[in-house]
């Protein structure tokens, strides 16, 4: 089975490469703070990364 191509799905793949960049920069932060890991919350940084990656997940939504 062929991938699909064209620029809708050149567009799809780059929200789909935007989002798992947010969220690996979220989980990435996650397990390397200290204060994450202890404290069982958010730090402001983790907080931030889970915004934007809350945020590009609901721009995929919306553009798919």
């Amino acid at each position: 089975m062929h991938e699909p191509s064209g620029p809708l799905a050149a567009q799809h793949r780059a929200e789909d490469a935007i989002v798992q960049t947010a969220y690996s920069a979220f989980i990435q932060h996650t397990v390397a703070c200290t204060s994450c890991r202890t404290e069982g919350m958010d730090c402001g940084d983790a907080g931030e990364l889970r915004q934007a990656y809350r945020a590009a997940k609901e721009r995929a939504k919306q553009a798919g």
